[in-house]
């Protein structure tokens, strides 16, 4: 079942959690299950779900220092098991006010696509600590998630990536930690800027992706596209870094054979609102005075999404396809709903 992906670039601030979450509110609202693994030290995905991690005081086993350890599971101890399955023991069930659906509500208002039903979202949190984990692997150890999420935990069971429809993997510009993430997951999905520090981490992620297959023996993964964050259609050096990014890679220019979806997350302060309250995006389109942008933001998530089903090859994608276009009122559909019509 390769249904694990990670979400990838070279670069701090390219788009990787605001993507993760992007997909993960579209997936639940397909009525699909999702679980997200946080593994940035910064947990920016858990923060956006509202299940940051919390520091709790504990006493020493021995003297009287008191000391401080996460208030739940993280990854870190995830990894630092890596015996097979034991990623479901570090599953929240993200449930937090924000990210509770409305099941009664249309889907273009930020309800379910098929009615009644609303996906589960799980989420494996990070935090600070895990910038130091690495330090210590050998080359056995970038195994240790893989272990944990693609292993049944006893013989002839499941294992924690076959509970889920759709696991995504938001990975930190660690490079170490970049390869564990990698080395979990079936796919890449790379994620950038439309600015030239962003363009120019395309060709490190892709260097990245092959030391993976070459160097530590995963020539299973492949990339599965490129998308644009924070795109503003109308900046003349965005149109120009984009264009030459497809004619280099059109060209077959070495590193850049990722295949650029044709859809960009447009630069908006719903993003970031959304950020800020923790709550997905479609939280927005109850409201009429940003309900027009949260709207665009949306589709092109549902678009990405729908694009990682079919690749994915999710018996439901095309049922889904048809559905969601059949959702939105054809006067609310945007470009890049009737480019997929």
């Amino acid at each position: 079942m390769k249904n694990v992906v990670a979400m990838m670039m070279r670069k701090g601030g390219a788009g990787k959690t605001t993507k993760t979450l992007l997909i993960a509110d579209a997936l639940s609202r397909f009525g699909l299950n999702v679980l997200v693994i946080d593994m940035d030290p910064q947990g920016n995905a858990s923060l956006g779900f509202g299940r940051p991690v919390r520091m709790v005081a504990v006493e020493a086993r021995i003297g009287k220092a008191k000391l401080e350890e996460p208030d739940v599971l993280t990854v870190i101890e995830v990894i630092n098991s890596g015996e097979a399955g034991v990623a479901d023991e570090a599953i929240i069930i993200v449930d937090t006010p924000g990210w509770t659906y409305d099941v009664d509500m249309p889907f273009h208002r930020g309800g379910p696509l098929r009615p009644g039903k609303v996906g589960t979202i799980g989420l494996i949190p990070a935090y600070e600590a895990l910038e130091d984990l690495p330090g210590s692997w050998k080359p056995a150890d970038f195994e240790r998630l893989a272990h944990t999420l693609l292993l049944p935990a006893e013989p002839g069971g499941a294992s924690p990536n076959h509970r889920w429809d759709v696991v995504l993997i938001d990975t930190a510009i660690n490079q170490r930690l970049g390869v564990q993430a990698a080395k979990a997951a079936y796919y890449a999905l790379f994620v950038t800027n439309a600015e030239k520090f962003g363009v120019d981490a395309i060709p490190k992620t892709m260097r990245l992706i092959k030391d993976v297959r070459e160097n530590y023996y995963h020539d299973s993964i492949d990339v599965m596209g490129l998308v644009w964050n924070a795109y503003v259609p109308r900046q003349n050096t965005a149109r120009a870094l984009t264009s030459d990014a497809m004619q280099y890679h059109r060209g077959g220019l070495e590193h850049w054979e990722a295949p650029i979806w044709p859809y960009e997350i447009p630069k908006t302060t719903v993003i970031s609102d959304s950020h800020d309250m923790a709550a997905p995006v479609s939280a927005f389109l109850t409201t009429s005075e940003r309900r027009e942008m949260a709207a665009r933001v949306c589709q092109v998530a549902e678009a990405t999404t729908l694009r990682m089903l079919d690749e994915l090859g999710h018996p439901l994608a095309g049922e889904l396809r048809t559905a969601w276009h059949q959702a939105w009122p054809q006067k609310e559909q945007t470009d890049v709903m009737k480019e997929m019509a």
